[in-house]
């Protein structure tokens, strides 16, 4: 028995120890613990002691809540489940889910190791919208930094984001051959006054012929349509005519005349030599040739003005007699496009009978109407007075001329003279009957700040110049144009005086700046 009652106290000195160490374990994870769970623990000590002080002044509570809930009720777990249940508490009440935003964390890691090339590539860049290069000052740029930690503007790889290109001295070209670029300074112009007008296109008078037949005769064939493009020399239609057939006839006769007034003077003078003929037979004999020559010169020349040419001649003289008829082939002058046919196959014509218009387009004729006070400010200058024509069938395209003609009389009825205008039109746009707008530039529109045209470029609706910043550097810069004449643009804002920009070759700089809008990255 008393052994029994030593071994009892034995073991409760080990649970007692053993309650103790736990205790002392459990306290220090305490003092380890978050801030969080530290308030939280001191709250649920303060509600603890509030109950225990409302027990003190009201009783026991009921027994229904007296009665542990847990299903673990009778289990004595100490003091490390209630720190356990603290923790729990305090993670709670911060809102936070710390394993699984540790999960998260370490799932984001692994992803960034497994994919080292998509976590770098976007670093160092800012994915913000950024402000257009055309709207930032040049100082700023200038001084910004690249994502190589280098002025942005020197990188050969990040500069065109600046639109920022650089040249080499060797892209100029020199005095004798030129370069793939060209420079010139911003100066101001004189602008011409523009004074609106209005004309119609026709054919010019000197490129453009009626086709008729020289002799009578019916139309064997029709080689030609209507609006059909010749060259010089094409066949245009046969007439058949027996004038034609008379005058073939006529000059083969003379020429054989002729054949023998030369060999009647050749036998003469072989007899004159042998004393047995005269000197009188002789002269007879070159007169005669004489004669003959002439008679055959004038039949030839009778042929051309029907409409033979030498060609045809030659074939005539060679041609067996039976072979010849009385075919005319008319043949056009000048190329040209056929404007008009009034003829057909097996109608019969007349000398003077217009039969094809023919007409050379390549170059044409605008008939304008000109005000008095408009003469008037022409006055002696209008031979230079520039002249700007468009056309609703080619939209945006501008063709120039200058005043070569003006009307000696006026209008009675519109009191206006008709000006003369010029064009080339070698892709054949302006047809005659065509009406189009003119821009007469007269003196007098005072001067402003101009640039030429190429030198403007424009993206995305923002026009724009490449301006010489320093070295072999130049930057694209925005400008506001104004009014265009001859070949220059007025601008309005953006540039001053003096200030170097590209010219020509302006399009391929702007073709290396935009390479952002096509893809390229400035850490490729």
């Amino acid at each position: 028995m008393k052994r029994r009652k030593i071994f009892t106290v034995c073991l409760a000195c080990c649970a007692c120890l053993f309650a103790a160490g736990l205790f002392l374990q459990s306290c220090s994870d305490a003092e380890k613990a978050s801030p969080a769970a530290q308030k939280a623990a001191e709250a649920d000590i303060a509600v603890a002691a509030n109950a225990d002080k409302d027990r003190a002044l009201h009783g026991a509570p009921e027994k229904e809540h007296a009665e542990p809930a847990d299903e673990h009720e009778g289990h004595n777990h100490g003091p490390v489940d209630a720190v356990q249940e603290e923790k729990k508490q305090a993670e709670n009440e911060d809102g936070h889910d710390h394993a699984g935003h540790k999960e998260s964390t370490d799932k984001h890691v692994a992803a960034k190791d497994e994919h080292p090339e998509h976590a770098d590539e976007h670093e160092g860049h800012n994915h913000a919208a950024e402000a257009s290069d055309l709207d930032r000052p040049i100082d700023e740029m200038w001084a910004a930094k690249c994502e190589h930690d280098i002025l942005h503007y020197t990188c050969d790889e990040c500069r065109y984001e600046l639109g920022v290109v650089k040249l080499s001295p060797g892209v100029f070209g020199t005095e004798s051959e030129p370069g793939v670029v060209a420079a010139t300074k911003v100066g101001r112009q004189q602008m011409p006054q523009s004074v609106p007008l209005t004309g119609e296109v026709k054919t010019h008078e000197n490129r453009t012929v009626n086709i008729s037949s020289a002799v009578s005769g019916i139309v064997s064939k029709t080689a030609v349509a209507s609006g059909q493009q010749v060259a010089s020399g094409n066949l245009l239609l046969l007439v058949d005519s027996p004038d034609i057939a008379e005058a073939k006839g006529e000059y083969r006769r003379l020429l054989a005349s002729l054949e023998l007034a030369r060999k009647a003077v050749q036998r003469e003078e072989r007899l004159f030599s042998k004393m047995v003929s005269s000197q009188v037979d002789v002269e007879t004999a070159k007169a005669q040739l004489s004669q003959a020559v002439i008679e055959r010169a004038n039949a030839r020349t009778k042929l051309l003005n029907i409409g033979l040419s030498d060609e045809d001649i030659s074939t005539l003289e060679r041609a067996p007699l039976e072979t010849i008829t009385g075919l005319l082939a008319v043949r056009a002058p000048h190329p040209g496009i056929v404007l008009e046919r009034a003829v057909s196959n097996g109608e019969r014509v007349e000398p003077g009978k217009n039969l094809l218009l023919l007409s050379d387009l390549s170059q044409i004729c605008v008939w304008a109407d000109l005000k008095e006070d408009d003469l008037i400010r022409l006055n002696g200058s209008r031979h230079n007075a520039a002249v700007e024509v468009e056309s609703m069938a080619s939209p945006g395209k501008v063709y120039k001329g200058k005043i070569d003609v003006i009307s000696g009389i006026m209008n009675e009825q519109t009191r206006t003279a008709q000006a003369r205008i010029t064009l080339d039109n070698p892709e054949g746009l302006l047809k005659p009957g065509m009406f189009v707008t003119l821009r007469l530039m007269l003196p007098g529109g005072g001067d402003a700040l101009a640039v030429p045209k190429v030198a403007v470029l424009a993206d995305a609706g923002r026009t724009f110049v490449f301006v010489h910043k320093e070295g072999d550097y130049w930057i694209r810069r925005p400008v506001s144009l104004g009014a265009t004449f001859n070949d220059f643009v007025e601008i309005k804002d953006g540039l001053s005086a003096g200030q170097k920009i590209i010219a020509d070759g302006s399009f391929l700089l702007k073709s290396d700046v935009l390479r952002s809008k096509m893809g390229a990255g400035c850490a490729d």
